[in-house]
């Protein structure tokens, strides 16, 4: 009796100890996806494309807003089709970054476009 319980809780031990996963198995996006998405001509993937970015900046801002990250100097106003247009060409013009989450890849085209005066 004792032998099926200690193979039961050497199998269920096993499955439950977590393993070390690559950081690119949760992302849902990666610059490589998005830039496929907004250079896709259809409809539904340019709005796609424009929610993805929309909301990542909306995030990123309300993380600024909570002070979970750095103040940025992007304008308080930005039009989607700006922000949608920043990314592509960040994405576009540095292909070796596109690996990365799209997410912090909003965020570094924004920077890089949106400088803070120092």
């Amino acid at each position: 009796m004792k032998l099926p319980i200690l193979a039961a809780s050497l199998l269920l031990g096993s499955t439950l100890t977590p393993h070390p996963v690559a950081a690119q198995a949760f992302m849902f996006e990666t610059g490589a996806t998005l830039l496929e998405k907004c250079r896709n001509k259809a409809p539904e993937y340019a709005l796609a494309c424009t929610a993805y970015i929309v909301g990542a900046v909306d995030g990123i801002k309300k993380d600024v807003f909570i002070g979970r990250a750095q103040p940025n100097c992007w304008p308080d106003r930005m039009q989607a089709s700006e922000v949608k247009r920043v990314v592509v060409a960040y994405l576009e013009r540095y292909p070796d970054q596109r690996k990365a989450p799209a997410s912090v890849l909003v965020s570094v085209a924004l920077n890089g476009h949106y400088p803070c005066q120092k």
